[in-house]
């Protein structure tokens, strides 16, 4: 008796369908899944030219061809039902077409999504290739519906060319909007979860609006009946099935990488970190693809020995690594030795190994300040080093460390009423006499700058690596959340940084003779050491000041200042109008005449009432400027100095001054390119760290002849007489070993000339290319002394010299006198 269907639906015939709305949902549902993984893929891929930036791409394209494309058309077509459902009757596949139906959306993705991220230079590049890639996507999704309609083996499928037009358009319209719209939001740092789940959503849409108009737009003539197991149709359906539930691992996985992220970015904002603040020609600040700033762990917290103590940038530390990052080849060469040093006391750990991470301690076992002060360089030096690999630059062209240090962590998440807000973390007491806030010690972060601004090249360069260029519009609410600190305080600090990569050299003063105001007070707040001095908030390394002479003063006319040496700023005034008034010489009246100008210039400059205390010094002293080098190039100035009542030195009347660490100050004047210092002190870190270094290789060998010794004893019971005690069995843990020469106390301390030059393991003098200190027995812990940029003479020239700061300070500790 032959099959009753054949005598319904015979081969020839136009077979009607209908379809199973559940299915449609859950073929909606798999192509949202596909699409929202895609989305995200999209959202964290590395930019660049890297192989991973391109293999993350291959995962987008995978993802949205594979998930949201192939496997929603699958599930979608099982809810065909043909004729009145036989099995026989069914939509059944060539394997072959099935698996070209895989990678061919695949491939026209990848080429898509490649436009869209390659040519985005600008704003017309990167709308010109969103259309392309738009529509590669469409053609795409198009292109594996039909390819795999025909591989249907049982009918013979007859398209409506209407409705293929139709389905086609709908495809690439919609693909075009979703990814317009996506990378403008990402383009614009707005692209927040829920903007991102609208583009999925409409990337579905795409996907399922387009195979729906297709599918109503065809028509069915059975070719043959299906023979054998109807499950042989629920084989595409199980394969789609376990690749959406594959994509649903991978938003797991990058919901939990999230969530592990921010927890990271709210524990880094406790600890001492080192950012890379980068600005390209138009101000915009360098940002990694979520937003935020490369940075690289320094420690976990600056061990403060006391209550007093605060890094801050009167720190002796802080000074030592600032003019360090002023001079980054004095420590380049010691780096590898450092590394080493840190991992062989267990204060780094070695990220290459199995089960470690890469993580800094507070290595608080160190009781030794010598100790602590020296591993935190280390630390500092290592991370700069680490920072400048993660942005692919050299570490010489890192940039220079800020003069300010931001505390992050400042903010905590509170849910009051199922609402989250961000309160202050704690409430600072406020010292009412002076203004300042009372640090807090402990339970916040610290972040430290290194700055720079790049020219368009090396900006396209680093872009090319996989990063961004952002205002502080677009990432500032992200960076402010990820520090844990006010969006207005971190939108301050960036203007203060984009401020002093205008610092350049151009900013010193031009050749000339200047009249400057030196005013001293004691120190509000002991960490900042013992002075404060007056200087000029945009520019702190000069003293306010205002142009007298373009060139150097001539006898006759020195012969005059020095008739006000000793008098008073309004005892000046009037000198100088007397006397200009008497004079008969022209010239001689004109340069009076100009002093009493220049005089009251210096009066609206600093317009505080105690600056008209300040006793005038007639002493010309040299500072650095402009084309020092030269010998007739030179600034010099004569200072009104003044030590003001502490209840009286307030700056109330102007923005433009500030009060700084007077150590600072000192630092500063050291720091600029023609330095002779940056030689010594390189110098002195190199004599240091090399005697530090060796002593920890002395150690090791002692410690490993000792474990030699220990195992060909015959008889174990003879180590109890074992003559070491355990503190002495280990130099590196009980032998506090400190270099005579330490070039972080010099910083702040002077010292004589000849203190701790005979210890020095150089005898005092710049060693040449040709010495090495062997300082490890790995290959890399080797420390050649190379070339330093500045070369000094044995002798006193190897000791850093006065600057023009310290003979104020003498000047006016010795000649003011209070009233």
């Amino acid at each position: 008796m032959p099959d009753p269907i054949t005598t319904t639906f015979k081969v020839g015939d136009v077979v009607p369908f209908h379809m199973l709305p559940g299915l449609i949902i859950v073929s909606y549902i798999v192509s949202l899944v596909g699409s929202v993984t895609t989305v995200e893929l999209l959202h964290r891929r590395k930019t660049g030219g890297g192989w991973l930036s391109w293999l993350q791409l291959a995962a987008c394209s995978v993802s949205f061809g594979l998930v949201a494309i192939w496997c929603m058309h699958f599930v979608g077509n099982r809810a065909i039902i043909l004729g009145d459902g036989c099995q026989e009757i069914q939509l059944y596949y060539n394997p072959s077409f099935t698996a070209l139906s895989v990678f061919l959306p695949i491939i026209f993705l990848f080429f898509g999504f490649a436009l869209a991220e390659r040519f985005n230079r600008s704003k017309t590049a990167m709308y010109s290739s969103l259309v392309g890639s738009g529509t590669a996507a469409g053609l795409a999704i198009t292109g594996m519906h039909y390819v795999g309609n025909f591989g249907t083996r049982n009918y013979s499928l007859a398209n409506n060319t209407g409705y293929i037009v139709g389905a086609a358009a709908i495809a690439v319209v919609a693909c075009w909007v979703a990814l317009t719209v996506f990378f403008h939001w990402k383009e614009h740092w707005i692209n927040s979860w829920w903007r991102r789940a609208l583009c999925a959503c409409v990337l579905a849409g795409a996907v399922s609006g387009m195979h729906w108009t297709a599918t109503v737009g065809t028509t069915y003539t059975l070719k043959s009946y299906h023979t054998g197991n109807g499950q042989h149709r629920n084989t595409n359906l199980i394969i789609a099935i376990s690749m959406c539930l594959v994509a649903c691992l991978v938003m797991f996985v990058i919901i939990w990488f999230i969530q592990r992220r921010h927890k990271q970015l709210a524990d880094r904002a406790q600890h001492v970190v080192l950012a890379a603040a980068t600005f390209d020609p138009d101000g915009r600040l360098l940002v990694t693809n979520e937003g935020l700033l490369p940075t690289k762990e320094i420690t976990r917290q600056f061990n403060q020995r006391s209550f007093d103590d605060e890094f801050n940038i009167a720190h002796p530390v802080f000074q030592w690594i600032y003019r360090v990052s002023n001079h980054w080849q004095s420590v380049t060469e010691l780096i590898p030795a450092m590394r080493n040093h840190l991992r062989s006391i267990g204060s780094l750990k070695d990220s290459s190994l199995p089960g470690s991470h890469d993580s800094r301690s507070g290595f608080e076992d160190y009781s030794s300040d010598g100790d602590y002060s020296l591993i935190f360089r280390e630390h500092f030096c290592v991370a700069a080093a680490e920072l400048a690999d993660h942005v692919h630059t050299p570490l010489q062209r890192m940039g220079i460390l800020y003069d300010q240090i931001m505390m992050t962590g400042t903010l905590k998440a509170e849910f009051r009423g199922g609402m989250m807000r961000r309160t202050p973390k704690d409430s600072a007491a406020a010292d009412m006499e002076s203004g300042i806030k009372v640090p807090a010690l402990f339970g916040r972060g610290q972040l430290l700058f290194v700055v720079r601004r790049v020219d368009r090249i090396e900006a396209g360069r680093l872009m090319s690596s996989g990063y961004r260029f952002a205002s502080m519009e677009q990432v500032g609410d992200i960076m402010a959340r990820a520090m844990q600190v006010p969006r207005a305080e971190l939108a301050v600090t960036v203007n203060g940084l984009r401020t002093f990569t205008q610092r350049s050299e151009e900013a010193s003063p031009a050749p000339g003779t200047y009249l400057a105001c030196f005013a001293l007070k004691p120190a509000v707040k002991t960490s900042n050491g013992n002075w404060d001095v007056l200087v000029l908030k945009d520019y702190p390394s000069q003293l306010p000041k205002v142009l007298l002479s373009d060139r150097p003063l001539q006898p006759w006319q020195l012969q005059v200042m020095n008739g006000l040496d000793g008098l008073t700023i309004n005892q000046c005034i009037q000198r100088l109008s007397s006397v200009g008034s008497d004079s008969q010489v022209d010239i001689e009246k004109a340069f009076i005449r100009s002093v009493h100008q220049q005089t009251l210039a210096l009066t609206q400059v600093i317009p505080e009432p105690f600056f008209r205390q300040a006793v005038f010094s007639a002493t010309p002293v040299e500072i650095y400027s402009q084309g020092s080098n030269a010998s007739t190039n030179r600034a010099t100035l004569m200072a009104f100095c003044v030590i003001p009542d502490v209840h009286t030195a307030s700056i109330r009347s102007t923005s433009s001054l500030v009060y700084l660490p007077w150590s600072f100050f000192k630092c500063q004047q050291r720091c600029h390119k023609a330095s002779p210092d940056h030689g010594v002190l390189a110098r002195k870190i190199y004599t240091e760290f090399g005697n530090v270094l060796a002593q920890q290789k002395e150690n090791d060998s002692f410690s490993s002849s000792r474990r030699d010794s220990l195992a060909n004893q015959p008889n174990p019971r003879m180590t109890r007489f074992w003559p070491f005690s355990s503190k002495t069995r280990s130099f590196g843990a009980g032998n506090n070993f400190k270099p005579d020469n330490i070039s972080e106390t010099e910083l702040v301390e002077t010292r004589s000339h000849h203190d701790g030059d005979g210890g020095h393991g150089f005898g005092g003098i710049m060693v040449s290319q040709d010495v090495t200190v062997d300082a490890g027995t790995k290959e890399d812990s080797r420390i050649e002394l190379r070339d330093l940029g500045t070369k000094t003479e044995a002798g006193v020239a190897a000791t850093e010299m006065p600057i023009f700061a310290d003979k104020l300070f003498s000047i006016t500790s010795a000649r003011w006198q209070r009233p």
